[in-house]
């Protein structure tokens, strides 16, 4: 017996494992050194391997907008999202899981404690008659890890702990970029509604300006019916605008946490000072995307598991122990005569399980290649989404550049066309037309306002948090470049 536990310890202690050594799932898929706007490079000598580095820091990324009012809603998401509390919750469970798995590597002592009374047939032979049982001790079960599969279902659930913290993390980034594309949108919204309160007052104006001219025969009917035609479309547009408003404040309201009317916030107009972005994106702030750590750990425990599933095919030592006293009278239970003990080693081998252990192993296996195509899916999108962003921040500057152009010739337009109709050259058709335009323009330029807003709160979330730009060395968001600065060398390659 001696002889059995000692093999069985050294057996334990050397470690031995089976099943395959993980492999960086990163080695399926690369990165380029930098993304751009322009284009996706290809040039293979630009390329590095995909490393998950959701540690780095990632910064209080909405620090860029430079604005009060969204650093308050940002923290009240953080503190009283609810699906962001029960993503946390699911972190402890997975921490709890792990420790419940590692468990399993020690042995197991229970004590145990047992009264009964016994009063045996006299019919019998022997009759015992009635007697007393008292019995307290302590018992030990093990189950020697000789090839691993308990460590490496530990591994597994480790990973998966990992991974639940990183889709904490992914959670809390999406949550928070919500809240900051919807604040940004009810601040676009806000200057819609001013714009068309405004231009009511106008359309107003200009009803009652239509009337007197009709008195005075120097407009006609018509004229005044498309006026009011003008003043009812602006009051429908500013009703449309303010339902859009308050249903966006309540959803931001959902975001942090709180119902619509504890909401205290009243959002002024979208200003024009946009943020300043970089250049080029170097992958290191891509891989501290913590979507892109969560499938590499998922990919790391199914690794695991493949090693949990090869072990069955070993076989399984454990041992029971138990020691105890145990007497007929309790005061005779403490003495040296009712000491007893007794162990129990046990060997099972599987040998025929009508292909179970094969079957539950090429499961593994294939789990594992899921897990890794889906990593390759994650860091593919990853790139999709900080190019998209980069184009749209670049392509939508040039487009509101083009469309204040044309809101200021809509308004110009709009005022010649007014002239001609009180000098009597022109009807108030062309007039109203003019209005119309110059209110469609000023409304959409508006609009894509507010998304280029968006586009640099998608380009953060991408990144997977902010960047830091040192002075001087930066990109305004309307493409006039000055250059770059992550800290490190970033020259891009000759186009």
């Amino acid at each position: 017996m001696r002889r059995f536990l000692t093999i069985s310890t050294v057996a334990l202690l050397s470690g031995c494992m089976v099943g395959p050594d993980y492999q960086e799932a990163s080695q399926s898929v690369r990165l380029p050194d930098t993304l751009t706007a322009e284009h996706f490079h290809r040039d293979e000598g630009l390329w590095k391997s995909a490393i998950p580095a959701d540690s780095l820091p990632k910064g209080d990324w909405w620090s860029v907008f430079n604005d009060k009012d969204l650093d308050v809603l940002l923290k009240k998401c953080a503190e009283n999202n609810p699906d962001l509390a029960a993503a946390y919750q699911r972190v402890e469970q997975a921490r709890e899981s792990a420790l419940m798995q590692k468990s399993d590597l020690y042995p197991q002592l229970q004590g145990n404690a047992y009264y009964s009374r016994t009063d045996s047939s006299k019919n019998l032979q022997p009759s015992y008659g009635r007697y007393d049982t008292w019995l307290a001790g302590f018992g030990i079960t093990w189950d020697l890890d000789l090839f691993g599969r308990v460590r490496s279902l530990l591994q597994a659930e480790v990973a998966n702990a990992q991974a639940q913290l990183a889709a904490y993390e992914s959670l809390m980034l999406n949550l928070q970029s919500n809240v900051a594309k919807t604040y940004f949108s009810i601040r676009s919204l806000k200057s819609e509604v001013n714009v068309l309160e405004d231009t009511l007052k106008i359309r107003r104006e200009d009803t009652k300006l239509v009337e007197k001219r009709l008195q005075m025969d120097y407009s006609t009917k018509i004229d005044l019916k498309r006026a009011q035609q003008q003043e009812h479309d602006a009051a429908a547009q500013l009703a449309d605008a303010k339902r859009q408003l308050l249903l966006s404040r309540n959803y931001l309201a959902l975001l942090v946490g709180c119902s619509p009317s504890e909401l205290e916030a009243d959002f002024g107009p979208l200003g024009k000072d946009f943020p300043k972005i970089p250049a080029a994106i170097p992958s290191e702030l891509l891989e501290r995307r913590p979507d892109i750590a969560e499938a590499e750990r998922k990919v790391y425990a199914a690794n695991a598991r493949i090693g949990a599933a090869q072990a069955a095919f070993f076989p399984t030592v454990s041992i029971t122990a138990n020691t105890d006293l145990s007497a007929n009278k309790i005061d005779k239970l403490l003495i040296s005569s009712s000491f007893a003990w007794g162990i129990s080693p046990q060997i099972y081998l599987p040998i025929f399980e009508a292909g179970r252990n094969i079957a539950q192993k090429r499961v593994a296996l294939a789990a594992h290649k899921e897990t890794l195509e889906n990593y390759r899916s994650t860091v593919l999108s990853a790139i999709r989404e900080v190019e998209d962003s980069m184009v749209n921040i670049s392509y939508m500057a040039d487009e509101y550049k083009e469309k204040a152009e044309m809101v200021d010739a809509a308004k110009e337009v709009q005022r010649m066309t007014r002239i001609q109709y009180e000098q009597g050259y022109t009807d108030y058709f062309s007039v109203s037309e003019a209005q119309r335009l110059e209110l469609t323009s000023a409304r959409e330029l508006i609009v894509l306002q507010g998304e280029r807003f968006s586009a640099c709160v998608d380009l953060i979330t991408s990144l997977g948090g902010g960047w830091k730009l040192g002075e001087g060395d930066s990109k305004n968001i309307d493409g006039r470049s000055t250059g770059d600065d992550f800290g490190q060398n970033n020259i891009l390659p000759n186009m």
